[in-house]
């Protein structure tokens, strides 16, 4: 390559609103369908825009997607803003102006910079919930279609009469290998306190993790069904893998947690839990068995670049390898800066 790039290859040693830049073009349903075994490449991206002093690097970031015509989609982990910033409408429509630049299809799974900590002063003192509803209405304007110039349609919980409300779990498929959204947010899931929590906050966590358990459940028994080569599931928290069982930092994803390691050991070939949260990129085993208290060998922490740090990650997906998911830290050149000497 003719720049700089810190292509880290690494190898995951897994055992077993219409477009604002010209008109969109609409993807055919074939990603809800097994097909075939090829090789394809995605772009994954997290926690930015931060802060508008970097909106130039993001920019830089969206050009080098742009450039790359063997990616297939772009997936964004969550927290489109800081946690010290207004959650305006404004805000809101220069995010999506921006997402909207991406050539192809663009995936967005909610965090909670966006809706559940908008309630701080230095955010608006938004009432959350609000703040949620209008994510929804302007990120997901056509439920089981992505955004991006080039969209492409995707199966919703949506579409189940059970779940309306979450127009933003997604689920695909594509050559063999099995992708989903889901909404998990930090802050607990959304079950840290603050100034004016209502019943209605509490109900509204119950709730998502009920679908969240469901989406989960299903996404797994279609991939056995379909005999899936893996799966990715993509959230923005992370929610504590590390932590001890029953903690309280744990509490808003505890069935999860449980419900993540029982698919996962029962669906034994290469799973990814890709995230962003911690502002830091790490690919490694975070969950251990309940029982073994091993490393669960099939499973994969896959944290993107974020905040302070505004690169991106490349992921090789080849169905026939054992491995399946292979990484590359996409290091952009014009976003570097000299780090003074200690």
């Amino acid at each position: 390559m003719s720049k700089l790039k810190h292509c880290f290859f690494l190898k995951l040693s897994v055992a077993a609103c219409c477009a604002v830049f010209g008109q969109t073009a609409i993807a055919a349903p074939e990603h809800n369908a097994a097909r075939g075994y090829g090789k394809f490449e995605f772009a994954l991206i997290g926690d930015v825009p931060y802060k508008e002093a970097d909106y130039w690097k993001v920019d830089n970031v969206i050009a080098e997607i742009n450039a790359n015509n063997q990616l297939k989609w772009v997936l964004h982990a969550g927290d489109i803003k800081n946690g010290s910033t207004l959650c305006s409408d404004e805000m809101f429509e220069d995010r999506l102006q921006r997402f909207q630049s991406f050539k192809i299809p663009f995936i967005l799974t909610p965090g909670d910079n966006e809706w559940t900590d908008c309630h701080r002063p230095n955010n608006g003192s938004y009432q959350p919930l609000e703040r949620l509803n209008r994510l929804r209405e302007l990120f997901y304007p056509v439920p089981g279609e992505t955004l991006g110039q080039k969209t492409m349609t995707v199966e919703t919980q949506a579409d189940d009469p059970n779940y309306s409300e979450f127009v933003e779990n997604t689920r695909w498929m594509e050559q063999h290998v099995m992708f989903a959204a889901v909404h998990i947010v930090g802050s607990n899931n959304a079950l840290a306190n603050f100034s004016g929590r209502t019943p209605a906050d509490d109900a509204e966590v119950a709730r998502r993790i009920d679908a969240t358990r469901t989406w989960i459940k299903e996404t797994f028994a279609k991939a056995k069904a379909e005999d899936a080569r893996g799966v990715l599931l993509l959230f923005q928290a992370n929610p504590g893998f590390e932590l001890a069982k029953g903690s309280n930092e744990r509490k808003g994803f505890e069935e999860i947690l449980a419900d993540l390691e029982q698919e996962s050991v029962e669906f034994k070939k290469p799973v990814i839990f890709a995230h962003g949260d911690s502002h830091y990129v790490r690919i490694d085993k975070p969950m251990k068995g309940g029982i073994s208290n091993r490393r669960i060998e099939n499973v994969t922490r896959m944290e993107t670049f974020g905040a302070d740090d505004v690169h991106w990650l490349r992921v090789a997906v080849d169905p026939n390898s054992p491995e399946v998911f292979s990484v590359h830290q996409e290091i952009v050149d014009k976003n570097l800066e000299q780090h003074p000497l200690p």
